[in-house]
């Protein structure tokens, strides 16, 4: 079966072996909300407490909220006509929320994931994640929550 043929392949690579350059950590979870901003991001920061350091403006909107050691991202596109519409509409096809991995090697990160037939969204690595690098992969290449690597640029 094809995921189980990506996981055994990208998995041992990417996960801490002991050397620090090939760690992997959680970076973030992202959810993408049909909501009018300004009352998701009060739901998250008011209601449940959560930490707001910053947000964006723009036809789609990121609120970015700190926990202990993981980020939270809000994500709302209030219009259409921004270049993360491709990777949006590719997301939202099959969840609302994905995960970041946050690699120290990017570039290795999509060489394994592209060995074991996996590709992705766009024309990665892109910018637009304040000073990480990411690249998502195609939702439909796997199964499960949609993720990306990120990695310090």
């Amino acid at each position: 079966m094809f995921h189980q043929r990506a996981c055994s392949s990208i998995a041992p690579k990417l996960l801490d072996s002991g050397d620090s350059s090939s760690s992997v950590d959680i970076h973030h979870v992202g959810q993408l909300v049909d909501a009018e901003f300004e009352s998701a991001v009060g739901f998250y920061r008011d209601t449940l407490g959560l930490p707001l350091r910053e947000t964006t403006d723009g036809p789609v909107r990121v609120a970015f909220f700190d926990l202990s050691s993981v980020e939270f991202h809000l994500i709302v596109r209030e219009e259409r006509g921004s270049p993360a519409d491709e990777l949006l509409d590719a997301v939202g096809r099959r969840s609302a929320a994905h995960v970041a991995f946050e690699v120290n090697d990017l570039a290795a990160a999509m060489a394994d994931a592209a060995d074991a037939g996996l590709q992705f969204v766009g024309d990665p690595p892109e910018d637009g994640l304040g000073p990480y690098r990411r690249a998502f992969v195609a939702p439909e290449a796997h199964v499960g929550v949609p993720f990306e690597f990120v990695a310090p640029a």
